[in-house]
């Protein structure tokens, strides 16, 4: 199987669909198998379980994928040759042995299996990519222009191939042609380095010195920041068709039950503290958020809490070891007495140490860490600064120059009497709220650690008030994108040059207006899907993400909620599938934290009984976050309350299963490593 981690965005299982050999005819079947990872004759998007034969040609196949990843192609091919002989149907063993005797200068033998598969799959985009780089590299210009061409018939928004096409009309000579398809590369991705190369060198023979210039120019540019490199021959960096492909027929079934018991150690652990105690402090029946994160670089997950610490604002708490946490608050150099809402980590200025930003009412602190134990306030000097009411801060990078930028949701408040007061020092309470649009902010990071507000630049300003935002790939197009939890949930698609595009992909209806966001890929297809939690209606659902297309509402067992807030991805039990643990409220004014086990084909169990969370007492639970506190191989589960402290849940039992810890840290920039993401493969 092959392990996709969303760096602090997402967890989950990836591994594309079986593809096996069907009627030429059907030109549809193969290409959309693989690319949204389903059974396309279900129509449904249920993945369906393989035969023990199939399901170990696809294992076969993907321990071959995993070689390949590791330059270590003569074992690869191996192991695709060993996959077509236990499964002569799965058409993408044979194209994988075509890929990898490719890579291995094996030429004569690559393109008779990549032919042999285009005869069987028409529309296959892979084959016809990797036979064009066969004849582009055989100085066979025409075949390689009709193969590519094939390739941007099937796939139009492919930038990679109407490179490679511009690339074999220059070796051609004909140069309208080149440019061309060189522009048609810039148009869908305009930081393509390789393509703005092209289109100079191409303009230069050509006889347009000017044009020529201009584009160098811009290659340079975007060379010199570091927007994009140029491609390569290397196996893996000739775009995304040039790749092996992993099937997920290999992942026949999810693992049994086994005990886990997550217990509450909030005193234990030393995490006492109190929230505010008048209940309107924070408008429309809010609550804080929480934040895991390393302060002090020692490999221990440390707690910061915007409010509900021992003086009822933020606090900070060290992580000793053996379980045990210290409130350090003070010492840090923060204010226990402010209250924050939301809060996001991660390092801005690159400097190896974690920052935090935190929303307070009426504006955003940026907290610079000064690596000594303490935090200083940065906010002035960076040029931040919010109206309005900011609810949630995300660091991400979203230009992936290798800083982090800063995301603010946010919506005005008015008090509609004359009675609201100021609570607490830094605290508004309303009798009641009236709504006002305000939209989200985008602050850029200049690198020199100060900020500019490019939200109307990047479209992503103005779209109205909106509770919290999460970046993912949603796409897979290695661009950042942001989900935002507006009235409906928005996805802002990344261009990486130019304004983000707005969308609203969901194939059914929302069943009320979204609090909380998760990402995960629940059913190990490589898309990443999304679950929401609702003030209103059915509380909690659960999105599947067709190819990066549309979304597909997916059935969750039913809670008894009126409304729920929190919402995070976990895999509490170590078996390789990604599970959903959420908080809500009954109509009664019952808190609960229900957690939702990932079965696979079989859909998803409440299993919060099984584990004893239905014995954990809550009172308005807000925001839930997920993490190994204790070092142990198994994941905790922080939540935060409006009328009480943050509770803390340990998890005893999930470390039985085998586990992974990796520590990522950028070399030159992003050192937070934010937005990366890992696959591990195991067979």
């Amino acid at each position: 199987m092959l392990l996709a981690v969303l760096l602090l965005l997402a967890a989950g299982i990836f591994a594309a669909a079986p593809y096996r050999a069907s009627d030429p005819n059907d030109e549809e079947a193969g290409v959309s198998a693989r690319q949204n990872g389903r059974d396309p004759s279900t129509g449904s998007g249920q993945a369906t379980r393989p035969s023990t034969k199939i399901a170990e040609g696809a294992r076969l196949n993907n321990i071959g994928v995993a070689y390949m990843n590791q330059q270590l192609f003569e074992k690869a091919l191996k192991e695709f040759e060993a996959a077509s002989a236990q499964d002569p149907a799965l058409l993408i063993a044979k194209l994988n042995r075509g890929v990898a005797l490719l890579n291995l200068q094996k030429v004569d033998e690559a393109k008779a299996l990549l032919e042999e598969v285009v005869k069987q799959a028409p529309q296959d985009a892979h084959a016809w990519y990797n036979l064009g780089l066969y004849y582009k590299n055989t100085n066979e210009t025409d075949a390689a222009a009709t193969a590519f061409r094939h390739v941007t018939e099937i796939d139009p928004n492919d930038a990679d191939t109407w490179y490679f096409l511009g690339t074999v009309y220059a070796q051609a000579k004909q140069y309208p042609q080149a440019i061309d398809a060189f522009e048609h590369a810039l148009k869908l991705n305009p930081l393509h380095a390789s393509a703005e190369f092209g289109i100079s060198r191409a303009y230069q023979q050509s006889g347009d010195a000017e044009k020529s210039r201009e584009h160098l120019k811009k290659f340079q540019y975007i060379k010199d920041n570091k927007l994009g490199s140029p491609m390569s021959l290397a196996y893996g960096e000739q775009g995304q068709y040039s790749r092996a492909e992993e099937s997920a027929g290999a992942i026949e079934k999810v693992p049994p039950q086994i005990p886990v018991k997550f217990v509450d150690v909030t005193a234990e652990a030393g995490l006492t503290g109190e929230s505010a105690a008048n209940g309107n402090a924070l408008p429309l029946g809010m609550g804080s958020g929480a934040c895991f994160l390393d302060f002090d670089g020692d490999g221990k997950v440390d707690v910061f809490l915007p409010e509900g610490g021992q003086g009822g604002g933020m606090a900070l708490y060290h992580n000793l070891g053996g379980g045990k946490l210290e409130d350090v608050t003070r010492k840090a150099g923060l204010n226990p007495k402010l209250h924050g809402i939301g809060c996001t980590a991660g390092d801005y200025d690159n400097d190896g140490a974690t920052d935090l930003a935190v929303t307070v009412t009426g504006q955003v602190l940026l907290l610079h860490n000064q690596k000594n134990g303490t935090f200083s306030d940065a906010t002035q000097k960076s040029g931040i600064k919010s109206d309005g009411f900011s609810v949630s801060p995300t660091f991400i990078d979203y230009d992936h120059d290798g800083d982090l930028d800063l995301y603010v949701t946010r919506f005005k408040m008015v008090r509609s009497s004359s009675t609201g007061s100021k609570t607490n020092g830094s605290y508004w309470a309303y009798d009641s709220v009236i709504e006002q649009t305000s939209g989200s902010i985008m602050w850029r990071n200049n690198g020199d650690g100060t900020f500019t507000d490019v939200s109307d630049a990047t479209g992503l300003g103005g779209n109205g008030p909106s509770f919290g935002a999460l970046g993912t790939d949603y796409n897979n197009d290695r661009a950042i994108d942001l989900v935002v939890s507006t009235k409906v949930p928005t996805i802002f698609a990344n261009p990486r040059e130019g304004k983000f595009v707005k969308q609203e992909p969901w194939a059914h209806e929302m069943p009320g207006r979204p609090v909380g966001i998760a990402v995960l890929d629940f059913d190990h297809d490589g898309w990443m899907d999304l679950a929401f939690t609702h003030a209103e209606g059915a509380t909690i659902s659960l999105w599947r993400n067709v190819g990066g297309k549309k979304f597909e509402a997916v059935p969750l067992p039913k809670v008894s909620w009126v409304r729920a807030f929190g919402i995070a991805a976990i895999d509490y039990d170590n078996d390789g599938w990604v599970d959903l643990v959420a908080v809500g409220e009954t109509k009664e004014g019952k808190g609960e934290v229900r957690l939702f086990r990932n079965l696979g084909p079989d859909g998803f169990k409440d299993v919060s009984t099984d584990v004893g969370l239905d014995k954990i007492q809550l009172k308005d639970p807000r925001a839930v976050i997920t993490g190994d506190y204790d070092d142990d191989g198994a994941t905790d589960v922080l939540i935060t309350q409006n009328h009480g402290p943050a509770v803390l849940l340990r998890n005893q039992g999930g470390n039985k299963n085998n586990w992974l810890r990796l520590d990522l840290k950028g070399l030159n920039d992003n050192k937070s490593a934010i937005g990366t993401k890992v696959e591990v493969f195991a067979g």
